[in-house]
């Protein structure tokens, strides 16, 4: 048999999160319950199958993945506490963490693992990891503790997939049937807290795991109660009805940070979404690169976010913030109007009308009509186009744009994130490059990243890639859009991710605490 060379090493590392905004200097105290607003509630109880965001954040509570990633995107062991990778990139060792505890009690082994791997895998169980897992042929159980992963092919996002429950989670062997979509209870998992019960409509409850492997809850139990519109939820929390609330509404975490509304403590998903402005290049306009410059540099990112998010967003110039791994330091446009009216002047800008496209629902008005009144600084003239969410999709898809608002998500990783701006065949059928960028350099940049696994030599390739993009702009980044939630100041401790998990590694739930 071949000899395994490690090509990754394991980071031995214990995480701590940063403290919540407003956490006292208490020592923390067990016992209680925290009751939690959510905006959606269950639909099924076979964590394998994954039906929306909601349910996979309340599933964190019970379940876990092999791997962790922390707040910057670097990943870390957790059911799994080393890894290998083989020299050809298709075999991966795992060593797993010895002594976990299943809510049954039993004990994890690699026997599990390839349980719920190999369910995962099974088409006819329609797990919403088959996706994720479709470079991985096998799995192999080498002893008690230690499996191997053989790929079919290489893929660089394997230990970033790995590190999310929506891949799979660990369960015990045979605790799921194949084909069984609605089981009537959840099978065991891991995670800090076991699964009490689920009235449909009332409430979903869970108790502390006293025999967890890591840090154990504080809080004896946590009770989640859907309420789904977003006001109803806040006056909720206000009354004392709940504990905590998700998803709280922006013109209330404003009064809230202002002081205006006391008692009431928050905690910022800071990368829930994004806003970005991006250019069709592939037609007149903005297909002359300077004119794309011109509007970049005219735009004031803070601003804009300052008048549709009440200044509760945060500006970017890439599409992951800085201080996370995959951010780097490299020249992009800045604010100028100065270099903005010297660019437009180049690009022989002759005060022609410029359309720019948004979608109905969102706060595009808004961050339109900021744009809007920046550019008019500078002596462009723009019209404000906000369509419905099927006629824009048709129009950007189709090319038939100048430039346009866009959403955007918390990518874990930085290949579908730039994969968006690779070359497709027809710049009138549009899949995911909506901008219609095509060029050579940036492709061949790509499939180097697509065939590398060493996470220091990803870096470097995507350093390139970051600083072509910002070069030749098709899309400028102006932020991250946040998620709150906010609580009642007796809930203490309380700290979620980027993307607003209930249950992240090293904060969440099981970190809150209650001083009541």
């Amino acid at each position: 048999m071949k000899k395994a060379s490690p090509l990754s090493f394991v980071l031995i590392a214990t995480l701590c999160f940063a403290a919540s905004l407003h956490a006292a200097s208490a020592e923390p105290k067990r016992g209680g319950s925290i009751t939690l607003g959510i905006s959606k509630e269950l639909a099924l109880m076979n964590p394998l199958i994954n039906t929306s965001s909601t349910e996979a954040r309340i599933r964190e509570l019970m379940f876990e993945p092999l791997l962790a990633r922390d707040l910057k995107g670097a990943i870390h062991p957790r059911l799994a506490e080393s890894w290998e990778i083989w020299k050809d990139s298709k075999v991966y060792t795992f060593k797993l963490r010895r002594g976990v505890k299943f809510h049954n009690g039993k004990e994890l082994t690699a026997d599990d693992i390839k349980f719920a791997i190999d369910y995962t895998l099974n088409p006819k169980n329609g797990a919403y990891g088959l996706e994720d897992l479709s470079a991985v042929d096998r799995a192999e159980v080498v002893d008690k503790y230690t499996f191997k992963m053989h790929l079919k092919q290489h893929n660089p996002l394997l230990l970033t997939v790995l590190s999310e429950i929506r891949a799979f989670s660990a369960i015990p062997k045979e605790s799921l049937t194949e084909g069984m979509r609605k089981p009537t209870t959840f099978p065991p998992g891991t995670g800090p807290f076991k699964f009490v019960e689920w009235l449909p409509g009332q409430r979903i409850v869970f108790d502390r795991f006293g025999d967890y492997w890591g840090q154990k809850a504080y809080v004896d139990r946590v009770i989640m109660r859907e309420i789904g519109d977003n006001t109803v939820r806040f006056t909720a929390l206000q009354a004392g009805d709940v504990d905590m609330i998700e998803r709280t509404p922006y013109e209330w975490v404003q009064q809230i940070v202002e002081g205006k509304i006391r008692g009431v403590g928050y905690a910022k998903a800071a990368r829930a979404g994004a806003r970005n402005l991006e250019f069709n290049v592939a037609d007149p306009p903005f297909n002359n690169k300077k004119l794309r410059l011109a509007i970049a540099h005219a735009l004031d990112r803070k601003e804009i976010l300052q008048a549709a998010y009440h200044g509760l967003a945060d500006a970017a110039d890439q599409r992951f913030p800085k201080g996370h791994y995959w951010n780097f330091d490299v020249p992009s446009p800045a604010f100028d109007q100065n270099k903005a009216k010297a660019l437009l002047k180049e690009a022989g800008y002759k005060g022609e009308t410029l359309e720019l496209m948004g979608n109905r629902g969102e706060v595009a008005d808004i961050e339109g009509a900021t744009i809007q009144a920046q550019l008019k600084r500078i002596g462009v003239k723009v019209e404000l186009k906000i369509l419905e969410r099927a006629s824009a999709l048709e129009a950007r898809r189709q090319g038939k744009y100048m430039f346009k608002l866009a959403g955007g998500s918390d990518y874990p990783d930085p290949l579908p994130a730039y994969e968006e701006y690779a070359c497709e065949p027809d710049p009138r059928k549009r899949r995911l490059n909506e901008s219609g960028y095509c060029d050579k350099e940036y492709d061949a940049l790509l499939r180097k990243a697509e065939a590398e696994v060493d996470q220091d030599k990803r870096r470097t390739l995507f350093r390139q890639i970051v600083t072509k993009l910002l070069d030749d702009l098709p899309i400028f980044a102006i932020g991250f859009t946040p998620r709150f939630f906010t609580f009642r100041d007796h809930v203490k401790g309380f700290v979620t991710n980027g993307s607003g998990d209930f249950e992240p590694w090293g904060g969440g739930l099981s970190h809150a605490w209650v001083d009541k």
